[in-house]
């Protein structure tokens, strides 16, 4: 058999697995991970039994008690499961410097030029699941196959543990038939529209042209193309907080308006946060760097609040705009500016889900990073509408009325 060499690992529920080998008196039993000292704890995690009883992941715990009579309660230990976390990734390592870290218990390694050493593709993918097994006593699932989406859904169809080799010929086959649920960038605001164009599975959106797959989404001809198993992206090894994004403009001629300056800074982030949320992170950080006419250069940046992160353009906007304006210190025109965004992390759920409190004080409340919390939550309702009509018809296509104040420049990301 003719096998790719990406290898998904997943750990179904990491936390309430770990709970179960370090408490086997759980195991069997209908229990959820939470908080169990906090009003309205929500559950973090919970077992295979807990589920088939109707519980899910962000109900609040009282409610899942009401629901399940004999359900138990176990404290989260976060020190724990981050040890067990870091204990796969190093496992992963032995194997290739190529490994991926795609969420806690989540990761894909490509082996690719690693046969002298561990053998066949197949032959280091079940080593590599007997060496998990042997050092943290969990069984994940382990998919293999030639591209990451392909290895991702197998892991998806043969959990919550198995080990799933896939020749090159057959993935596709194999994914054909999977519900289209199971497709990455498939979430819950996407499969209702899908589902009552009656695509019910993978194969099915896989034959839609492009102009079909346009009229569903923005993001339609890319989810079209992981349906066909069209998928180039590789194993990125470094972590999302290393990595940047980065955006300049030029001034011609040079700038000495601090309004001007504000409004390049603000157009630059909105782009590198769409590219940003396309990715499905958020930034900790903003910086703003500037270049003087004499050749100096100053730079500030703005950092997020401990365990928050921006996400939202009104967020990044903010952030930029006060970062430009710390690093503007001197009486010098300014040649050129620079945006960076940095620190990555996943972005988390999405604040639309939660209803926006009217704006009834004179001061809207500010939060730790200096944002306008009750701004935030009613601009991210429109925030994946904006997404979406950029991601179709580009940056300009709607864009602040301010927008038509500051023609002069060139904008070069």
């Amino acid at each position: 058999m003719t096998s790719g060499t990406i290898i998904h690992v997943n750990v179904i529920g990491l936390m309430a697995a770990v709970e179960e080998v370090v408490d086997p008196g759980v195991r069997g039993r209908p229990f959820v991970v939470a908080r169990p000292d906090i009003p309205r704890a929500i559950v973090l995690d919970l077992s295979p039994e807990a589920y088939r009883e109707g519980v899910r992941r962000g109900m609040l715990v009282q409610t899942a008690c009401a629901r399940v009579r004999a359900l138990k309660v176990v404290p989260p230990r976060p020190e724990l499961y981050e040890k067990v976390d870091q204990s796969l990734l190093e496992t992963a390592f032995c194997f290739t410097p190529l490994v991926e870290r795609a969420g806690r218990g989540h990761f894909f390694l490509d082996v690719n030029g690693t046969r002298r050493l561990f053998g066949a593709p197949e032959d280091v993918a079940r080593r590599l699941l007997g060496e998990i097994a042997d050092q943290t006593g969990l069984v994940p699932t382990v998919a293999l196959a030639s591209t990451k989406t392909a290895a991702k859904v197998a892991s998806r169809v043969f959990r919550p543990f198995g080990f799933a080799p896939l020749s090159v010929n057959d993935e596709g086959e194999l994914v054909a038939r999977q519900p289209v649920e199971l497709l990455p960038g498939v979430g819950v605001k996407l499969l209702p529209r899908l589902i009552s164009l009656e695509i019910g599975e993978i194969g099915i959106l896989a034959s839609l042209s492009m102009d079909e797959a346009q009229a569903i989404s923005a993001r339609g001809p890319e989810l079209v193309l992981r349906a066909r198993c069209v998928d180039d992206s590789p194993v990125n090894p470094e972590p999302p907080s290393r990595r940047m994004l980065a955006g300049e403009t030029v001034f011609e001629p040079d700038c000495a308006d601090p309004d001007l300056l504000a409004w390049r800074a603000r157009e630059i982030v909105a782009e590198l946060g769409f590219r940003m949320r396309k990715e499905g992170f958020g930034a900790h950080f903003v910086m703003a760097k500037l270049v003087y006419t004499d050749g100096a250069v100053a730079s500030r940046s703005v950092r997020a609040g401990q365990g928050a992160s921006f996400v939202a353009d009104i967020q990044l906007c903010e952030a930029a705009e006060r970062a430009v304006r710390q690093a503007w210190g001197r009486r010098v025109r300014v040649r050129k500016l620079q945006i960076e965004l940095g620190g990555f992390e996943p972005a988390g759920p999405e604040l639309d889900l939660f209803e926006p409190l009217p704006f009834f004080k004179a001061e809207p409340e500010i939060d730790s990073t200096g944002i306008q919390t009750r701004r935030i939550a009613m601009h991210m309702r429109v925030q994946s509408a904006l997404d979406r009509v950029h991601g179709k018809y580009g940056q300009s296509a709607i864009v602040p009325a301010a927008a038509f104040l500051y023609r002069e420049g060139s904008l070069v990301c």
